[in-house]
């Protein structure tokens, strides 16, 4: 297997649900690439994807030197069906179908991992490990939750969601199958979310063995997150590695453990 990751960006965001400013949100993606300039350096080849004319030429001259990356910045002159309308799925997913398709270090990989780039994943080698080991006749790595026990304790928390902030898929296989999936995306429409359509494939896919859907390790991200609740484009922030989220991660990588398959 030989792995990229994808950092997926907007600095200058225009799509509905957006609650950064542009200054920092361009602090959050410089601050993401330190963090895999220190953690990760050149280990994996990444690709920095972005979708807004905001000037790049300060952020390559840090770290084109600290990491093998490859920019791909995807200007409005260009006149792609980006619709601001439908949300940060519809557009993401988009830029997704581009960046797959203008990559140069993906033409020499077999898999990438796909990552909200504006938030670092903190424990990233200890997630790229499990994928090396275990996705390597993959076409699909992700985690789904598809359960109704929230519902029978009388939570308030949703047990039917795919994270939509990271997975990992073929190349092939996303070149072959996936590049038009933004077009059932609109973040406007109940159930139409990235998160709701790879609940979808999940349960479609279940048991088909070239898909994994959940990992054996629980994912943790740094930084502070905007938040769609399942209020119609009701949004919140939140620190993702608070003290609070830090252990709830810890009982949640024991429940990975002690049931593998519970969500699924």
């Amino acid at each position: 297997m030989k792995l990229a990751i994808l950092l997926t960006a907007t600095v200058k965001v225009q799509v509905v649900g957006g609650n950064f400013s542009v200054e920092e949100r361009a602090k959050m993606y410089a601050d993401t690439l330190r963090y895999y300039a220190n953690v990760v350096g050149k280990k994996y080849p990444i690709v920095f994807l972005e979708n807004s004319d905001y000037d790049l030429s300060d952020v390559k001259k840090e770290f084109d030197k600290l990491l093998d990356i490859e920019w791909i910045q995807l200007l409005p002159s260009e006149n792609l069906p980006f619709n601001p309308a439908k949300g940060k799925s519809y557009n993401e997913y988009l830029m997704i179908k581009e960046g797959v398709l203008r990559s140069e270090k993906l033409k020499f990989c077999s898999h990438f991992l796909k990552i909200t780039g504006r938030y670092a994943m903190v424990n990233i080698l200890t997630m790229t490990a499990e994928i090396e080991k275990r996705a390597i006749n993959k076409v699909f790595m992700g985690d789904i939750k598809d359960t109704n026990l929230y519902q029978w304790i009388g939570s308030k928390n949703y047990g039917h969601w795919g994270d939509s902030r990271f997975w990992v898929f073929s190349v092939d296989y996303y070149k072959t199958n996936m590049l038009n999936c933004y077009l059932e995306m609109n973040d406007c429409e109940d159930g139409k979310w990235a998160e709701h359509y790879l609940l979808r494939m999940a349960r479609k896919y279940k048991r088909d063995s070239r898909f994994i859907f959940r990992f054996r390790h629980q994912v943790l991200f740094n930084g502070i997150t905007g938040m769609r609740t399942s209020d119609e484009l009701a949004t919140g922030k939140y620190r993702q590695d608070s003290l609070s989220i830090r252990m709830k991660c810890q009982v949640r990588h024991l429940l990975r453990i002690l049931f593998p398959n519970f969500w699924f």
